[in-house]
């Protein structure tokens, strides 16, 4: 199994609007077992916190004092993506790849740190979005999670509508117990989960 994964280029121009992705968004907790391709992950997590301008090494999403203090973690099913292994992996944003932390299918985990929503069991993958608070501190102190909470609200907007784009559906999910998805991420509370979102191919109605 690599350590690092290397993810397809993202594109820059999509097929769906960014009106149309916002009409068709729901929130989706049913999900099929059909994997995603390695190209729509790139997509989501590019969308989601990737380098949009190479020169200053700005992102897809806002940050106060352009700090970015999130970091994205994938928890990838058994087949969940096409010709990844299950496991817990980190995106690099700089590299556009992926670093595994953890191998193994890890979802009923997750799913138990979300209070058994067991459509997080269910899905294909799911994103964990987490936040080092040390640089955000440094320059903003008391204000730091404020500016947290407001980076991660931009980061999961963009994964949800770029999902629509996909032909995914996702569902976000802010009830968990914060020691038990660490646990399942083998994180030790560092660094710091503010966001859990399931996604994957919707199921057949």
């Amino acid at each position: 199994m690599a350590d690092i994964i290397k993810l397809p280029p993202p594109a820059v121009r999509g097929k769906m609007t960014v009106e149309e992705a916002i009409n068709k968004r729901r929130s989706v907790r049913a999900f099929s077992s059909r994997g995603l391709t390695k190209e729509i992950l790139s997509q989501l997590l590019w969308a989601s916190d990737g380098i949009t301008d190479t020169v200053d090494k700005l992102r897809s999403a806002p940050s106060a004092g352009a700090i970015y203090p999130l970091e994205l973690y994938i928890i990838a099913g058994d087949k969940g993506i096409e010709g990844l292994d299950a496991g817990v992996y980190r995106y690099n944003p700089e590299r556009h790849v992926l670093h595994l932390q953890l191998g193994g299918d890890f979802r009923l985990q997750l799913a138990e740190g979300c209070f058994n929503q067991d459509f997080v069991a269910d899905a294909p993958f799911s994103l964990v979005i987490c936040y080092r608070p040390d640089e955000l501190i440094k320059r903003y102190g008391k204000s730091a999670d404020k500016y947290a909470y407001f980076e991660v609200g931009h980061a999961a907007q963009n994964f949800c509508l770029e999902c629509v784009s996909s032909g995914l559906g996702s569902v976000v999910i802010g009830a968990f117990t914060e020691e038990t998805v660490c646990k399942s991420m083998n994180l030790n509370g560092h660094p710091k989960p503010l966001y859990v979102i399931a996604a994957g191919f919707p199921a057949a109605k």
